[in-house]
């Protein structure tokens, strides 16, 4: 079991070994939505170590997957302002 990321599996983000389920997957069920970790494990078919295993990683890096959100955030915000200045010309 062990923390994996290449890029021809979910864009190289670093996901939970043999599997498509990433670190910030777990994160945000289990981290921002407060979801029980044994129902997230259980839905994803993946061991508690497993979950565990991703959500370590997850605080080993967090500044990293933090700046990934806040760049995800700047480029949501500017692809929203692009299609309001182009519905409102």
């Amino acid at each position: 079991m062990s923390i994996v990321s290449d890029e021809e599996t979910r864009s190289g983000t670093p996901r939970i070994d043999g599997t498509r389920i990433t670190v910030p997957d777990v994160k945000r069920r289990v981290i921002d939505g407060g979801e029980d970790p044994h129902v997230v494990a259980g839905e994803y078919d993946i061991s508690m170590s497993e979950l565990f295993s991703a959500l370590a990683y997850y605080y080993d890096h967090r500044d990293q997957f933090a700046e990934q959100e806040q760049a995800y955030a700047r480029d949501r915000r500017a692809g929203e302002q692009r299609v309001q200045e182009r519905m409102f010309r």
